[in-house]
């Protein structure tokens, strides 16, 4: 399931810029996929300001704007060169804090940000980039996706992780 919508881009403030992001550890098993694929970098992925810190009130606004509960949230900032290859979320967390089964979960990412030349997301291998601040795309487990900046200045997301209202 792949839903694209907006929502209004005025409730989203700026308190992200100033979080304190920190780069998560990836599974072995994935980080050795993508290499037997021919991916080379260093590490994979942004850095992350998860549910587990204090949210702006306006995070609840967009759980509502995009009709999902049960919400945990994480902002996402990818800096220059860093990457996320194609994969599909397992929600293991979600799944075991909420006591849900994957196939419930939906996962959006809202761009909190008007795009920016070198910015990129892609959903089952179909290209999204020109995003407007407020723009999401939602889906659920079995979507792969990816995301990159190979642009020159850092690439904001926040991460809506929850069940359809």
């Amino acid at each position: 399931m792949i839903e694209v919508g907006k929502i209004d881009s005025k409730i989203i403030g700026e308190e992200f810029l100033f979080f304190d992001y920190i780069k998560q550890p990836i599974k072995d098993s994935e980080v050795q996929s993508w290499r037997d694929q021919g991916y080379y970098h260093e590490s994979f992925t942004g850095e992350l300001y998860s549910s587990k810190n204090p949210m702006p009130e306006w995070t609840q606004k967009v759980a509502q704007g995009i009709g999902l509960k049960q919400c945990g949230f994480t902002f996402y900032k990818m800096n220059t060169l860093d990457i996320m290859p194609p994969h599909q979320d397992h929600f293991e967390t979600y799944c075991r804090i909420f006591n849900v089964d994957q196939k419930e979960v939906f996962r959006t990412i809202v761009f909190i940000q008007d795009w920016k030349p070198g910015h990129y997301f892609e959903y089952n291998k179909i290209g999204f980039t020109n995003w407007n601040k407020g723009d999401y795309v939602m889906y659920s487990y079995d979507v792969e996706h990816a995301a990159s900046n190979i642009g020159v200045e850092p690439r904001f997301t926040l991460q809506v992780t929850g069940l359809k209202d």
